[in-house]
């Protein structure tokens, strides 16, 4: 599942009026007499809240802060102050000295559903993940309109490969946020898991309506065409994705292994190369080339590449098991054997095949 982690979801409460201020008479030609209106701790602690309010809306996450901080020394149960300070240490990856503040939100304000949220966010960057899980259902239980918390807990059910749950809570967030691109495409990415690949299409689809600029969606419903043999649909949609970003290296890497489906193995290659070019330690594309490689006959030159693909992962299976095969090819049977061997001891059971058919 391709996402987007952390967005910061955690909202500030907006700056507030005061309803002391008057606007001036015109004075008269008598003395006037000035008198000096004298504020509250309450009045002064929402005016330096105010001010750290138009701080944080300029990213100016510091000065925020010191604002917030004198807000609070004014008014110590300020349950709002605390929690936009929290959500500036959280911009500036504080995220301990964040959670404080958050947790003090809370104890002000025990139903505080927005605090819940922050302190998840929070949790789940210190990967804390049961503990974020906790606390947006927590979010949830004090507001059952809030879709991003829905959202994140279906997120961490997802890593967990709970899909059914994932789903349930993304279809949730979807019925509450109809346009809620994110929550579709990961709904598509839990489908996928589900080997629902007509379902993933069409969460995929959507999403690619709802946001027709982001390039990670077309490479999932391209990567869920590939699932149906849709080679020619899923090149499609890999080429959108590249478009939408030059430098989107698995695009490049998922549009090379069509390439080879489709017999393009000159073509795959070059997306291999530019797949390393923006990312030059990812193994998966050092594998593949070397597939293509084979493909071509040019079994020293994909042993290179398996090589290397090893090096960046010791526990790649398939590249010792593709290697194997590789050196088979260029006549080397026992090296061939040595890597078939060490396939299968990495779960590739294919590779115990291959050592019971090939190897003495």
């Amino acid at each position: 599942m391709k996402r987007s982690y952390l967005i910061t979801l955690i909202l500030l409460f907006g700056a507030v009026s005061f309803g002391y201020a008057q606007k001036p008479k015109k004075p008269n030609k008598t003395d006037t007499i000035k008198i000096a209106v004298q504020l509250t701790n309450d009045q002064l602690a929402q005016q330096l809240y105010n001010d750290g309010i138009s701080f944080f809306e300029k990213k100016n996450y510091d000065n925020a802060i010191l604002k917030f901080d004198e807000a609070i020394k004014l008014k110590a149960d300020f349950d709002k102050a605390f929690f936009n300070r929290a959500s500036a240490k959280y911009e500036k990856k504080d995220f301990n000295g964040a959670m404080l503040d958050f947790d003090k939100a809370i104890e002000l304000n025990p139903s505080f559903a927005k605090g819940y949220f922050g302190r998840a966010q929070c949790k789940y960057a210190l990967n804390d993940k049961n503990g974020a899980f906790s606390d947006y259902t927590k979010a949830i239980d004090n507001d059952k309109s809030y879709p991003q918390a829905f959202y994140y807990r279906g997120g961490i059910s997802f890593e967990l490969g709970e899909y059914d749950a994932a789903i349930n809570d993304f279809t949730l967030a979807i019925n509450l946020k109809p346009d809620y691109a994110y929550a579709y495409n990961d709904r598509g990415s839990a489908k996928l898991k589900k080997e629902d690949y007509a379902g993933a299409i069409e969460d995929y689809k959507k999403a690619t309506q709802l946001n027709p600029n982001l390039a990670f969606l077309y490479d999932n419903l391209g990567s869920a065409k590939k699932k149906l043999n849709d080679f020619k649909g899923a090149l499609e949609d890999y080429n959108i994705a590249i478009k939408l970003d030059t430098t989107f290296y698995l695009a490049y890497n998922n549009r090379g292994t069509v390439k080879i489906e489709l017999g393009d193995y000159e073509g795959a290659i070059k997306d291999f190369d530019k797949s390393l070019k923006f990312k030059p330690d990812y193994a998966f594309a050092f594998n593949n080339r070397g597939n293509a490689k084979f493909k071509l006959k040019k079994y020293k030159e994909a042993i290179l590449d398996y090589n290397e693909a090893i090096r960046l992962n010791p526990d790649y299976g398939y590249a010792y098991l593709n290697r194997g095969i590789a050196k088979e090819m260029n006549r080397d049977p026992e090296g061939a054997c040595k890597d078939w061997e060490k396939a299968n001891t990495l779960g590739v059971k294919s590779g115990d095949n291959y050592v019971k058919n090939e190897c003495k």
